[in-house]
């Protein structure tokens, strides 16, 4: 079975309790910066994959805008007997130089497992555009 992922996201917690059940709080695509550059303290990256059971897959993460590859990260993961593994990883201090689309991807060799994208914005650039008329 090739693997992929069921569920990938960006969020502001998430856990796995001792039965193995997965708790996400907080999802998100979208972030408001104040200045760039700029970012969040703390995030969690969450996916759940899916693939051949009791399996070992050595696993790519990157985070890229546009073609360039901002941050990577290898790791190895293990599936279960149902074939199915939860990634968790802490984000701290996530940093991003200018507004745009960033999108987060886990490669597995060549292939692509998943990925999601965070819209990262200009919080007073929004402010200004928004603007309240009050009837007369």
């Amino acid at each position: 079975m090739k693997l992929h992922t069921e569920i990938i996201t960006l969020c502001d917690y998430a856990l796995i309790s001792r039965e193995g059940k997965l708790s996400i709080s907080g999802i998100f695509d979208e972030l408001r910066v104040q200045k760039f550059p700029g970012g969040i303290a703390r995030a969690f990256f969450v996916a759940t994959l899916r693939g051949t059971p009791d399996t070992s897959y050595k696993l790519k993460i990157n985070t890229e805008n546009g073609k360039k590859v901002m941050n990577s990260l290898d790791i190895e993961v293990h599936t279960s007997m149902n074939g199915k593994n939860n990634i968790i990883l802490e984000l701290v201090n996530l940093g991003f130089e200018k507004e745009g689309e960033y999108k987060f991807v886990i490669h597995n060799g060549e292939d692509e497992v998943g990925s999601t994208q965070l819209k990262v914005l200009s919080a007073e650039q929004q402010q200004q555009e928004v603007k309240y008329k009050l009837p007369n």
